[in-house]
């Protein structure tokens, strides 16, 4: 009979532990978010940069405080740009990032990214509060780079191994929780390799992407043909305006230099701030 007794005592006691433990643990739900946004553009060039993402990030805080990290870095996963994850019950804001630029570093102290080379990168924001009937989230991402996008008219001259870019004011990182950009570097070279056959050929062009704040702003350029070792030939572009989401187009000689310069403004990828050196 005591044995009897003291087995009751100990399941009740397992009971009220278990009891206890439920009560004081916060509740999750698992959720799985379906981001999209502009990137279905074709922008291959002498970048050979193709348009799918290479990294998605979510960022998720509670208050003022990072409660976890999701990074995707393997675009042929089948979740790739879905990411699942669990979330306590409240209030969370959640920090979207997809880019296809590379060598990023992530840096939570000061909610920064920054990569080697700037590509294509979008962001967003979201607030949810999450509870037992929260489901599946739609996540549609902005972009928060400009581009300047340089077509040589002229053909391109034998010996041309690679092309080099020279901003004055360049970003190459973002702040992840609004977008704006960081980094800034101060003519510092982005170098894109010129294939053979590109040789003889005219009309080729390539691109570059700076993060940017939706205000328009300046900054001169340099463009210059180089065969590995030496300059062949350079350009130098003055006050090219870069503004986020936009496209600002020039066009011109680069190895039988005319002196013209024309300009043309993009809204979306469309309409381009265009010009000729």
């Amino acid at each position: 009979m005591k044995q009897k007794i003291f087995s009751l005592l100990a399941a009740g006691a397992l009971l009220f532990a278990a009891c206890c433990k439920d009560a004081t643990e916060t509740p999750t739900k698992s959720v799985t978010f379906n981001c999209s946004g502009d990137w279905t553009q074709n922008t291959k060039d002498l970048t050979a940069n193709g348009s799918s993402m290479t990294d998605v990030w979510v960022f998720d805080y509670v208050g003022n405080t990072l409660v976890q990290t999701v990074h995707q870095d393997d675009n042929t996963a089948a979740d790739f740009g879905s990411p699942s994850l669990d979330l306590s019950f409240g209030t969370h804001t959640l920090y979207f990032v997809a880019s296809r630029g590379t060598t990023p570093t992530v840096n939570t102290a000061s909610h920064s990214i920054t990569w080697a080379k700037v590509s294509d990168t979008f962001h967003k924001t979201l607030t949810l509060t999450v509870d037992n009937n929260t489901g599946s989230q739609a996540v549609t991402l902005e972009r928060m780079v400009g581009k300047l996008k340089m077509t040589i008219n002229d053909a391109i001259a034998t010996g041309t191994t690679q092309f080099i870019v020279t901003p004055a004011t360049w970003y190459y990182g973002m702040d992840y929780t609004d977008g704006s950009p960081t980094a800034a570097a101060s003519n510092q070279t982005i170098t894109i390799s010129c294939p053979s056959n590109y040789v003889g050929e005219s009309g080729k062009f390539l691109t570059v992407f700076t993060f940017s704040s939706s205000a328009q702003w300046q900054t001169n350029v340099t463009l210059a043909a180089s065969n590995g070792t030496s300059t062949i030939l350079s350009v130098a572009i003055n006050n090219v305006p870069i503004q986020r989401n936009r496209s600002t187009e020039y066009s011109g000689n680069l190895f039988t230099n005319n002196g013209s310069t024309t300009l043309t403004l993009n809204d979306t990828w469309g309409d381009p701030i265009t010009g000729t050196w």
